[in-house]
């Protein structure tokens, strides 16, 4: 699959990971206490990606940072829905964000305090 850095799905980090580390499947399944066939699933983005805590483990046993993994997976916060919920202007602001332009995204980050070193 021809892809551009940093654009690989949730599974396919697990599994390029997992494999550059030297582990098999059921190797990295016994240490999350899993069954090595749902790693499968995972590693092959067959259904909805696992909940916070197993990500975390994931990220723990590949080395991996959790916070990006579960970008990855798609996961947001709930402090996030909780804000959007309780936060009238939160939850306009986030419902506008996908029709921004990728230019107007990128204002938004770059003006965001405590903003990460990569947006």
């Amino acid at each position: 699959m021809d892809q551009s850095p940093g654009t690989e799905t949730f599974g396919e980090v697990i599994r390029t990971t997992r494999k550059a580390k030297g582990l098999t499947q059921r190797q990295l399944a016994e240490r999350l206490k899993i069954d090595f066939t749902y790693l499968s699933k995972v590693e092959n983005d067959r259904g909805d990606p696992p909940g916070d805590d197993l990500i975390r483990r994931l990220a723990g046993e590949l080395g991996l940072d959790p916070e990006m993994l579960l970008v990855a997976a798609g996961k947001v916060p709930p402090e996030l829905r909780e804000l959007a919920q309780s936060d009238r202007e939160t939850a306009v602001f986030l419902r506008k964000l996908p029709r921004m332009s990728e230019s107007e995204r990128r204002k938004v980050y770059r003006n965001a305090p405590g903003k990460p070193d990569r947006p």
